[in-house]
């Protein structure tokens, strides 16, 4: 629990202070906190779920100035993620589940639910802060983020986060 704390401290802190200034390319950006919102236990109809969403939103905006933008972006997210964990997984296994992590889900049913989690984060981002939707550019911006994102999200729990196979093989 401890390692989770310090863990998501730290890409809270790279999200406000580091990542949040930085464009790749004109059109990546790379969000942690994104991987909290996913990687965060899972809980059916928890309002604690949603206030941890709040407020992780609202760190990120008093830091940059957004007007409740990641606040809100956050919950519903969480609120989305709570709905397609029980589409793509199923409620009986959902009890099972620990950490919604690739360890746990497998590739293809976390891609199955991460992709269009991500991919709703940056459309609702870009929805909320800019003037203009339907544009080509705006599109290649969701879907290389969303991308990015994962592929981000994808080495960052290969590396930080323990798989439970060596327990069972042991």
């Amino acid at each position: 629990m401890k390692n989770k704390l310090l863990i998501f401290s730290l890409l809270i802190f790279f999200q406000v202070f580091v990542l949040n200034k930085i464009i790749f390319f004109d059109f990546l950006i790379l969000s942690p906190l994104i991987i909290i919102l996913l990687l965060y236990k899972y809980k059916k109809n928890s309002l604690e779920n949603l206030l941890f969403a709040f407020f992780i939103g609202l760190a990120v905006d008093i830091f940059n100035d957004s007007l409740g933008v990641y606040s809100m972006v956050s919950i519903i997210i969480v609120y989305f993620r709570n709905f397609w964990i029980l589409k793509i997984i199923g409620e009986e296994k959902t009890s099972e589940l620990n950490d919604l992590s690739i360890h746990e889900l497998g590739n293809f049913q976390y891609f199955i639910f991460s992709y269009p989690v991500i991919s709703l984060y940056f459309t609702l981002l870009v929805l909320l802060e800019s003037s203009s939707f339907l544009n080509l550019d705006v599109l290649a911006f969701i879907l290389l983020s969303s991308s990015l994102n994962y592929v981000f999200m994808l080495v960052f729990q290969y590396l930080f986060l323990e798989s439970k196979l060596s327990d069972e093989w042991g």
